[in-house]
């Protein structure tokens, strides 16, 4: 778990804009997170992306494999890598990214 944390620290840390990292399991459920928004806000981001992903993976079907998705918003931007088990959600502040 510590090298998780490191990881989470480093991204949040290091690269300009970031707000916050989310990890989440497969359904949506927040595990481990840098976000200093309410407990509900995380649940909120986390179930909503994890569902939009599942869309996303249901569109390309045996096509392709999805390994990476980017979703801005007007205020925010969401960079998301799913794994099997596990999801990464970057939230960005896309007025202070450098990308």
């Amino acid at each position: 778990m510590s090298e998780i944390e490191e990881s989470l620290k480093r991204i949040h840390g290091s690269h300009k804009g970031v707000i916050g990292v989310i990890v989440v399991d497969s359904d949506g459920v927040v595990i481990k997170t840098t976000l200093n928004e309410s407990t509900d806000v995380q649940q909120s981001y986390g179930l909503t992306i994890s569902q939009m992903v599942e869309k996303a993976k249901q569109a390309l079907r045996d096509n392709d494999e999805l390994t990476f998705l980017k979703i801005k918003t007007k205020r925010h931007e969401f960079i998301v890598v799913p794994d099997k088990d596990y999801m990464l959600i970057s939230l960005i502040n896309p007025n202070e990214s450098s990308a």
